[in-house]
């Protein structure tokens, strides 16, 4: 971000609007302070500030904000479903019930409304013996007017919500408008409740419960000159679209190595107005700091290569015979005593996931510098008889400008394992991310969903944002279409009284997570 010094010197003369004294006496503290604005705006001159977003949690005490009203949501509510409400008293099915009977206990089929009053002191007004007889007719079905069972719907979220966030889970809106449903679902069971953007948004407002941003100056000082880094992505994009040209785009293919961690979370949570120190739960700390190696393909016309590679670490290097790892179709998994890849690792990828039968025969191959990719005598004694590639190699400190699955394609498929892995930490408890088969169903599981036909127009967009190509359509991002349409549908499973969690790219059905990953495993055959 490029600033001009001389603008910031006048908004900061017109924030203050104070005298600039001729010949002050200016303490250390103010030196220093200087010094560091000083710094803070040379290096805003060379573009190298940027303003970093973090969140914090709002103080209580640290302004004028009240909560908006939440109505009619907050104030009366039922002890729980088994209640009635008459005006403003809760009443049990059996006091009901217990009424019904004394108003027919007649020879004329019904007593007065005020034999009813003075006997039953909830009963107030005929509207409520008009309640009672419908209550007479309808029993087990009968059903509280759909205000108070949003009363009680919106009440059993913050007790939920409460719960989790007392317990550590990092929470969302999204996870709080599946809660809303999930309750719906199984208890209050209102037609038409979507738990939209809107009522989750006065929902938090009502029950302070707040997730706010800071803004702050970060200063980056760059090792190597930056115009040098662009001039050489530059000239290297240049020449390989010359090159390219030879070929169709279903040749042209990336490969990036990218490292996930086995639990990732987001740096925000929802959080209680007030609560200074936000921690959350995971199912286990050595998952925050112990990761494995994915390395897919992407082709340059929108299709992701048949197979990807995964590196696991195991302490002996090899997978234990007493606990085989499963056989997914579109993952070839290796184990190392650490995730790191090797020479002989990337010599196994090449064998079983790049010359392979389902790619073509000739390729052109676009990697970075990592030192194993450089050496490209290694790569061709991998080349079997009948296979033509070309390699080229990003040249170092420019991935993030112009390698496509850097650019474009590593961010949102970790944001698919997010929403993934935060929905079971919320709702399966039981479910454990890290465990090695879990995780590699996951992965593969998810790297399915992204590489559908659905998403062609976002993985081009990888190629296009990087300069190889010069056009992409317009798309959704894989998080978004597949987690963020959810909402209230129910799992397409015949007979599955659950809500989807997902929504599949490949079929567009809604799926719950049994039958995504634990009962079945959805790799949807359509495209």
């Amino acid at each position: 971000m490029v600033s001009n010094v001389a603008n910031v010197l006048f908004l900061l003369l017109k924030y203050y609007s104070i005298q600039i004294p001729d010949n002050p006496v200016v303490s250390r503290q103010e030196k220093k302070l200087a010094r560091v604005l000083c710094n803070i705006m040379d290096q805003s001159k060379e573009g190298d500030v940027m303003i970093e977003e973090t969140e914090e949690v709002i103080d209580e005490e640290s302004g004028d904000w009240e909560p908006e009203e939440f109505q009619p949501y907050d104030d009366f509510v039922l002890p729980s479903l088994d209640w009635l409400k008459f005006g403003d008293k809760a009443v049990s099915r059996k006091d009901a019930q217990t009424a019904i009977d004394y108003y027919r206990n007649t020879t004329k089929g019904f007593r007065s409304l005020d034999s009813m009053k003075f006997r039953f002191r909830w009963i107030t007004d005929s509207k409520h013996i008009d309640k009672l007889r419908v209550y007479e007719k309808e029993k087990n079905e009968f059903q509280e007017t759909r205000t108070n069972l949003l009363r009680f719907l919106s009440n059993r979220l913050f007790e939920v919500v409460q719960d989790k966030l007392k317990t550590g889970f990092s929470l969302h809106d999204l996870d709080l408008q599946r809660f809303a449903l999930h309750i719906n679902n199984k208890e209050t069971k209102i037609q038409g409740f979507k738990a939209s953007e809107s009522w989750i948004t006065s929902w938090k407002k009502a029950h302070r419960i707040v997730s706010r941003k800071i803004t702050k100056f970060v200063t980056r000082k760059c090792m190597v000159d930056k115009e040098l880094i662009k001039k050489k992505a530059e000239d290297f994009v240049k020449a390989c679209r010359r090159e390219m040209s030879l070929f169709s785009p279903s040749m042209v293919f990336n490969s990036d190595q990218t490292g996930v961690q086995k639990e990732l979370y987001g740096a925000r949570s929802l959080a209680f107005l007030g609560e200074k120190n936000v921690e959350r739960l995971i199912q286990s700390k050595s998952s925050l700091t112990h990761s494995f190696t994915f390395l897919p393909m992407l082709f340059m016309d929108g299709t992701m290569g048949p197979k990807a590679f995964m590196v696991l670490a195991e302490p002996s290097g090899d997978f234990p015979p007493s606990r085989p790892i499963p056989n997914c179709p579109n993952l070839e998994v290796r184990a190392g005593k650490s995730h790191i890849m090797t020479k002989d690792l990337m010599r196994e990828w090449l064998k079983l996931c790049v010359f392979i039968t389902e790619n073509p025969k000739k390729m052109y191959m676009l990697v970075d510098s990592w030192p194993s990719f450089t050496d490209h005598i290694s790569i061709k004694e991998c080349i079997p008889s009948g296979f033509d590639v070309t390699i080229r190699n990003i040249p170092p400190h420019t991935t993030g400008l112009i390698q496509p699955l850097d650019a474009h394609w590593n961010g949102p498929f970790k944001n698919l394992l997010k929403k993934f892995m935060s929905y079971a930490l919320a709702f399966h408890t039981d479910y454990i991310i890290a465990q090695r088969n879990n995780e590699i169903w996951m992965i593969s599981l998810l790297f399915h969903q992204i590489s559908s036909e659905y998403f062609k127009p976002f993985l081009q967009y990888s190629w296009k944002k990087t300069g190889y190509i010069d056009s992409s359509s317009s798309f959704e991002t894989p998080a978004k279409f597949c987690f963020d349409h959810v909402g209230d549908k129910a799992c397409h499973e015949p007979g599955c009284p659950e809500l989807s969690f997902i929504r599949c790219s490949r079929c567009k059905e809604y799926i719950c997570f049994n039958h995504f990953i634990i009962v079945d495993k959805h790799l949807c055959p359509h495209k």
